[in-house]
């Protein structure tokens, strides 16, 4: 009975350490190196009353205005600071289903790059993707893609894989990803942006 109950709570230790919780994502400006431009990452938005609308009769959903019933994407808008104020260069839609949990943006914004999905990074076709200086899709990459590590060598947790410790520009197509296992070992690899692939 005893190495029941230890069984058990060794069991419970290991679910609450896997477990983890994320805030809802919030709006966030992400700047180049020398602050001449950002990006400006919008969440996807639910209306308030698009689930009561979703789960009401036919004879009511009439009842609910546009707004109510409309889901906003995720979208990501990129701006250059002059002397006049912001400069709208462009506005598009991301193919995260959310919103991605990092963005950077190179000195001069031909390239924009996200990382991961909310709630669930580390998985995905989405864990790495850029866009040229238009917001259009460049690549996107599956982790399993640019690690250097086997998958499940990574520390997980219930929503997710947490593989990366930080990322940034080398020059103007190159940008270093910083990766580290579940024994704390890092390793720094190059992504060419022009390539397309890890050099």
């Amino acid at each position: 009975m005893k190495n029941i109950y230890l069984t058990f709570f060794s069991l419970f230790v290991s679910l609450n350490t896997m477990a983890d919780s994320w805030a809802p994502p919030k709006t966030k400006d992400y700047y180049n190196e020398d602050k001449t431009y950002f990006v400006r990452i919008v969440p996807r938005t639910v209306p308030e009353k698009f689930w009561k609308w979703m789960n009401a009769k036919p004879r009511r959903k009439n009842r609910f205005s546009p707004a109510d019933t409309t889901i906003i994407p995720c979208h990501a808008i990129m701006y250059k600071k002059t002397k006049n104020g912001d400069s709208l260069v462009w506005k598009k839609n991301l193919i995260n289903e959310i919103a991605p949990v990092s963005a950077y943006v190179l000195n001069d914004a031909m390239y924009m790059v996200t990382f991961d999905n909310w709630h669930s990074m580390g998985y995905g076709v989405d864990v790495m993707v850029y866009y040229d200086n238009h917001g259009n899709l460049i690549k996107r990459h599956m982790l399993e893609d640019i690690s250097p590590f086997p998958i499940n060598t990574y520390s997980m947790s219930v929503s997710s894989i947490w593989w990366r410790c930080d990322s940034k520009f080398l020059d103007n197509k190159r940008l270093e990803i910083c990766f580290k296992d579940e024994n704390e070992t890092i390793v720094k690899k190059i992504y060419n942006l022009d390539e397309k692939r890890i050099e």
